[in-house]
């Protein structure tokens, strides 16, 4: 069904779309929350450092080398799902990422400890390409977008009761932190392998060799689209890295963050699922690209001088722009791949993009907070129309078939 046709109200409903969905969906996406919510390390690495007698520099050289093990994760998920399949790809990715974490736990060398971190960051972002090309494969077409936005709440719930179990098991020991984060990703692997269907890009008589990240590429529309989803988390990643200094730097509690942030996945786990029933029907390329635009926009007004309310008005705005774009973004690589053969990669693009924005995203706008802090704002603001413009261009109307439910 093309998306300018006229849906059917009841089946883009919530708990219709849900009740329709094959049991390995379902089952798939509670994999996906379980992972979610035992995932500690991002979190809790730098503080585990730092407790063993390890420098700030050496906690945070460890930390940037799990982020680059997430990108180049991400990265080559597309390919090897491609190869071997979503299914073993999940399997691999939470068996060895687990293994890395415990491996994290007892490693007594600091060097050691450093290249599990970067393995603990490659296999446990490959996952997400392959959960997202298997979640494209089990799901109708028209009912992907809000299949994405529950998939976004079981990790946007497990963001935040993560940290609050985290904190709770390193009251104990950090270790017990780590072997419970090994075994919630052991316990979705088996999940992966027991449960969940063995699905492939294509048909098993098709050629994946002939298809590359080059073919991604030369799509020009596309390849817009991964740049504006480059900038888009870029400048979202300053509400984690320069947001608490320059709530600080005005004379603000440093609770004030930890509210703006506590209503920003609030608001997102409450609202997106039951706004998602209205912004489905609008063209993709209206969500995607307001929502870029919404989100620079929100963090950009955080630059005002205008007092405390000035963040809570820019964190509605943000997180606005969030809700009406992000189950989109989620869906829309694999409705734009030209074929079953290109989906993985499609997927492994934009989400290798976005991480690279976030992890990029710090070192520019804390130095640019060093030199003004208004720079940072004006960034977010000019960035975010600069995405705007490129996912306008970039984002085609993928044709939607009926509903199969």
């Amino acid at each position: 069904m093309s998306r300018t046709e006229q849906p059917d109200p009841e089946a883009d409903g919530v708990w219709s779309t849900l009740r329709h969905l094959p049991p390995s969906v379902i089952t798939l996406l509670v994999g996906i929350a379980l992972s979610r919510t035992g995932t500690f390390i991002a979190v809790f690495l730098t503080l585990y450092l730092t407790d063993l007698g390890r420098s700030p520099a050496s906690a945070g050289l460890a930390l940037t080398v799990f982020g680059i093990g997430s990108i180049v994760g991400s990265f080559a998920s597309g390919t090897v799902t491609a190869w071997w399949g979503a299914r073993q790809v999940i399997v691999g990715s939470m068996l060895l990422s687990g293994s890395a974490v415990l491996g994290v736990a007892f490693a007594a060398d600091y060097r050691v400890l450093v290249a599990l971190a970067f393995a603990a960051g490659l296999f446990g972002q490959m996952y997400r390409p392959a959960a997202a090309a298997m979640m494209a494969a089990l799901t109708p077409p028209k009912r992907l977008v809000m299949v994405s936005a529950a998939a976004r709440l079981g990790l946007n719930v497990g963001a935040a009761l993560g940290p609050m179990l985290g904190v709770w098991l390193l009251t104990h020991s950090f270790a017990l932190m780590f072997v419970v984060n090994a075994l919630t990703h052991l316990a979705f692997g088996l999940i992966a392998l027991f449960l969940l269907p063995d699905v492939r890009d294509g048909e098993p008589s098709e050629s994946t060799a002939a298809v590359g990240y080059r073919d991604v590429f030369k799509d020009a529309k596309y390849t817009l689209v991964i740049v504006a989803m480059f900038l888009t988390g870029f400048i979202e990643s300053q509400y984690q890295a320069v947001l608490p200094l320059q709530i600080l730097s005005e004379g603000h509690p440093a609770w004030l963050y930890g509210t703006i942030v506590t209503l920003n996945g609030a608001i997102v786990i409450a609202f997106e699922l039951p706004v998602t029933r209205y912004t489905q029907r609008l063209p993709m390329r209206t969500t995607i690209a307001f929502g870029s635009l919404f989100i620079g926009a929100g963090l950009a007004l955080f630059g005002l001088p205008a007092g405390i309310w000035v963040f809570f008005a820019g964190v509605l705005v943000w997180t606005f722009g969030e809700i009406i774009s992000a189950p989109s973004v989620v869906a829309y690589p694999a409705l734009a791949a030209p074929s079953d053969r290109h989906r993985s990669r499609y997927i492994g693009a934009i989400t290798t993009a976005q991480i690279g924005g976030y992890a990029l995203g710090p070192t520019v706008g804390t130095y640019l907070f060093q030199v003004e802090h208004a720079f940072v704002w004006i960034m977010c603001a000019a960035v975010g129309l600069v995405a705007f413009l490129a996912m306008w261009r970039g984002v085609r109307e993928p044709e939607r078939e009926p509903s199969l439910a």
